[in-house]
């Protein structure tokens, strides 16, 4: 009787093989299911990573430019896909002595390119905007001694979830930088929450 009873409790307390399966399969289905929006995740992350790490970056280049009384200029530099930031000293507008590099470069990781809406590739005429117009093509803004910058313009990065983000100069007289998101509904960039009539544009993530 109470080797029977042992028996029958321990079937109770421990899981069958047919059991133990169930429940690997079922685990196997929810990391299938969660993994693409994982990806997702991680892809934005990426991307709202470098434009954070872009703002810094024209931010300590426009309190250099104050610091150093002299122009700052941040650029893209297409054969290493990175930023990089420069206290042109000599003013001719390229890198070269006895300029000063601010930093570290900063890499376009993998699963975000550098390149706006309508782009067919990658560094496409959409990616930067303004300030790469004639008549003075740069690849990047110009901060000036008194804090203010060349023009507007902006750095364009997308993941690839097909989310474009901006990092822009919006205000050259203060230098302001604003991270703006594309809307394709509107064709348009605009700040999280920021509201144009009766549109609230609250970023949304595909």
């Amino acid at each position: 009787m109470r080797a029977a009873r042992r028996r029958t409790c321990t079937r109770q307390a421990g899981f069958t093989l047919i059991e133990s399966l169930v429940v690997v399969a079922v685990i196997g289905i929810l990391v299938l299911i969660s993994a693409p929006a994982f990806l997702k995740m991680m892809n934005r992350f990426k991307l709202t990573g470098t434009t954070r790490e872009l703002t810094s970056l024209m931010q300590a280049a426009r309190q250099e430019a104050i610091k150093m009384n002299a122009p700052a200029q941040v650029n893209y530099d297409a054969t290493s896909n990175s930023f990089f930031a420069f206290v042109d000293l000599d003013r001719d507008q390229v890198l070269s002595a006895p300029d000063r590099i601010l930093a570290a470069r900063i890499p376009v990781p993998k699963k975000v390119e550098f390149r706006g809406p309508g782009d067919a590739g990658v560094n496409g005429a959409n990616a930067i905007d303004g300030w790469d117009d004639a008549p003075s093509v740069r690849l990047g803004p110009v901060f000036n001694p008194d804090g203010s910058a060349d023009r507007v313009g902006s750095f364009r990065l997308k993941d690839s979830n097909d989310n474009f983000l901006e990092v822009r100069i919006q205000m050259p007289a203060t230098g302001r930088i604003v991270l703006r998101k594309y809307f394709d509904a509107e064709d348009a960039f605009f700040v999280n929450g920021e509201i144009v009539g009766s549109i609230v544009h609250k970023w949304e993530w595909k």
